[in-house]
């Protein structure tokens, strides 16, 4: 399965979080209060994850704001290893978490309501390459988490999902939230989706097809795939790498510390994948999905 390259396709680009939490469960606003606090930051779409809890998204004033009705849910594991922490997307009211935690059992409830299936923070969760290939039909993975990083330094989980690439698995990457807190976790990670049109249809279809990238602050201005040749322009970076599975991939930086706002990578090693990193000279980073080649 491949996905769209968003700066190919129609439509406008719209700022998102995909994982928030309110006082229905261990959050610290209410959803009124988070979805305001959102909305006065210039957010186009919010989804409200609560731990096995589904949000009313229809009693609230949204204040333009899209909503999408989310859940966390924690997960058995079938290895034996540690519990995941499953965000499910667009799901309709109707929704309820399966009795049975299997983390499968889980995932298929989700996408079996319409909804999509997100591992949320694996290197938080202390999950290696053998607890996440066992997981079918997940949309993706947080690569980035700012509550993980507030809260014990594990925000990033650039590894894992390079693992799960490496396998052969076509995962998303996804920079959330995870927002409890009113402002340490919260506006720090958040996806860039490129819609057709503003709605919470919209969304959920550009998250789907992968037309969107992740980012904690850094622009991706374009990205351009001809045949084996990656080329990315950017904000102003203190470097661009090209992440690619075992010891292949590219670095864009420059000498003197200036900074880089484009780069190139030609794929002649039988990569399977190429996805883009861009970093800031304050450390944030912005992530594109990856490029896959047969």
């Amino acid at each position: 399965m491949s996905f769209d390259n968003p700066f190919e396709c129609p439509g406008q680009w719209l700022k998102g979080n995909l994982h928030t939490h309110t006082t229905l469960s261990d959050g610290c606003l209410s959803p009124q209060q988070r979805i305001s606090a959102y909305a006065a930051k210039g957010y186009d779409f919010l989804a409200l994850t609560d731990h096995d809890r589904l949000a009313d998204i229809e009693s609230v004033s949204s204040n333009r704001l899209i909503l999408i009705r989310g859940i966390e849910v924690g997960c058995d594991n079938p290895t034996g290893g540690p519990s995941y922490h499953i965000v499910g997307l667009g799901l309709p009211a109707s929704f309820q978490t399966p009795a049975t935690r299997h983390v499968q059992t889980v995932v298929d409830a989700i996408n079996a309501a319409g909804g999509r299936a997100i591992i949320a923070h694996p290197y938080w969760c202390g999950q290696s390459i053998k607890d996440l290939e066992v997981v079918a039909d997940a949309l993706g993975v947080e690569v980035f988490n700012a509550t993980c990083l507030r809260g014990i330094g594990k925000g990033t989980s650039a590894v894992q999902w390079n693992d799960l690439l490496s396998q052969g698995k076509t995962a998303l990457g996804f920079a959330v939230d995870d927002a409890h807190a009113e402002t340490r976790d919260a506006f720090q990670g958040w996806v860039m989706a490129k819609c057709e049109s503003r709605t919470r249809e919209g969304v959920m279809d550009a998250l789907v097809r992968g037309r969107f990238y992740a980012t904690c602050g850094p622009t991706l201005e374009s990205l351009a795939v001809d045949g084996l040749r990656i080329r990315v322009r950017t904000s102003p970076a203190a470097y661009i790498s090209f992440i690619a599975d075992g010891p292949r991939g590219g670095h864009v930086f420059r000498e003197d510390g200036a900074p880089v706002t484009e780069g190139e990578y030609t794929a002649r090693n039988g990569e399977r994948f190429v996805r883009v990193e861009c970093t800031d000279q304050a450390g944030r980073t912005a992530w594109s999905n990856p490029v896959f080649f047969k």
